[in-house]
């Protein structure tokens, strides 16, 4: 047996909430495990129980393929997909942060963007001193780590 979803509160938001009925709808469904919504839907358990989670709106195609799993009408599912997007989109436009977010998405970085480096003093420090003391070092780490 899976371990227990931690309770999503339906009033904390439009992610949360959709979570809600996500998983109101597989308890109507009879309560399938992940494992074989997975089997239906042909998406990940990891993929699946994330879109049911509450701290991210899950992609258009997992809602769906979800919502199918579990016989849920296609249709409704895209319109209420459909509609916590759009409020997400709106509340995130609405927020009132006159600071520019770090990532420039595909831009490059140039040198008049060194302001947005900060907090790696420590790492550089060690990784030159590291340098210094051997003949081979490697740095890596997932991609836009940067």
């Amino acid at each position: 047996m899976g371990r227990r979803e931690t309770p999503v509160d339906p009033a904390a938001g439009p992610v949360p909430r959709f979570a809600y009925a996500l998983r109101k709808l597989r308890q109507e469904a009879g309560g399938p495990t992940y494992r074989e919504l997975a089997r239906r839907a042909h998406f990940s358990v990891t993929a699946l129980s994330q879109a049911a989670a509450g701290e991210h709106l899950p992609s258009l195609q997992v809602t769906l393929a979800y919502a199918a799993a579990c016989g849920g009408d296609p249709d409704e599912w895209e319109r209420r997909w459909r509609e916590a997007d759009r409020e997400v989109r709106e509340a995130a436009a609405g927020q009132d942060d006159d600071t520019e977010p770090p990532y420039l998405g595909l831009a490059r970085f140039e040198p008049d963007d060194h302001e947005r480096y900060f907090g790696r003093d420590r790492l550089v420090t060690a990784l030159r001193h590291r340098v210094r003391e051997r003949r081979f070092t490697a740095v890596f780490g997932p991609s836009g780590s940067g």
